[in-house]
This record gives structure tokens, sequence and C-alpha cells, in this order.
């Protein structure tokens, strides 16, 4: 089960996704061969397979991310798939969000994802995973 952010140029001024109006077409991020040059900047050593996912091996972390499109067409959004049991891997999200000029959801938060609540959105979706593995109920 992984925690998963995702990063996509969000409406200036917003708290939340919630205020997210229904007709919002979000903006590119830039070209897949950008994208590639941001997670290469971000995440020394990731590896991209033929099928277009990178993966990265962290300290305590590891993360996959598909980014497919072409080299010159228009990305507007990111995907992290996070597995492991490190804050660290939360600060690299938000280093592949800043170089894009962009912000991150994560999977189990209600607001951004930021330096000052990455903690606490890690601990929340680490206590969510541990609920489903043992078979509780979810909150």
């Amino acid at each position: 089960m992984s925690w998963d952010v995702c990063i996509m140029r969000f409406p200036p001024g917003i708290a939340s996704v919630e205020e997210i109006s229904h007709d919002w077409n979000p903006p590119s991020l830039g070209t897949g061969r950008e994208i590639r040059a941001a997670l290469d900047a971000c995440l020394p050593g990731i590896v991209y397979t033929e099928d277009g996912w990178g993966d990265h091996e962290g300290p305590g972390f590891s993360l996959s991310t598909s980014v497919k499109e072409a080299d010159d067409a228009p990305v507007t959004g990111v995907g992290l798939f996070i597995h492991g049991d490190c804050e660290t891997a939360a600060h690299a999200a938000l280093a592949v969000a800043d170089k894009l000029n962009a912000r991150a959801v994560a999977t189990g938060t209600e607001g951004f994802l930021t330096a000052d609540s990455a903690r606490q959105a890690f601990d929340a979706w680490h206590a969510y995973r541990d609920r489903i593995v043992s078979g509780g109920e979810a909150a």
C-alpha cells in the first residue's frame, strides 16, 4: 500500500483541493522531457523503464512515478507512489513540487503538503495503513 502524492499547479489562494472549482483545468507543469529532468534533479539515481515508470530508492523509502508522456507533450500532474517508513519521502516529494513550481497534496491530508505538515501527514497515512493492513476499520 503506497502513500500517494499528487503534484499539480493548483489554483493560487486556495487552502485545500475541496476549494477547486468543478470547471478548473490544471495548467501544464511542462513537457514530458522537462518533468523527467526535474525528477532527475530531485531524485538522483531515478531509473526509467521502457513503459515510462520511474523508480527511485531513497533513504528509508522507495518511490515510483509514471511519466509516459512524449518528450514534447504537456504534463498537467505528477503522481508519486511512496513506500517505506520515512518522513524523508515527504521532503523528496516537496522537492519535486518546488522544482516544478507546483504544490503537492497527499493521501490522508486535508490541505496541501508543506515542510511544516509533512510529519503529521506521513504519520496520519501510516496510522491509516496500519489499520487497513491489520484488518481494522478505516476512519
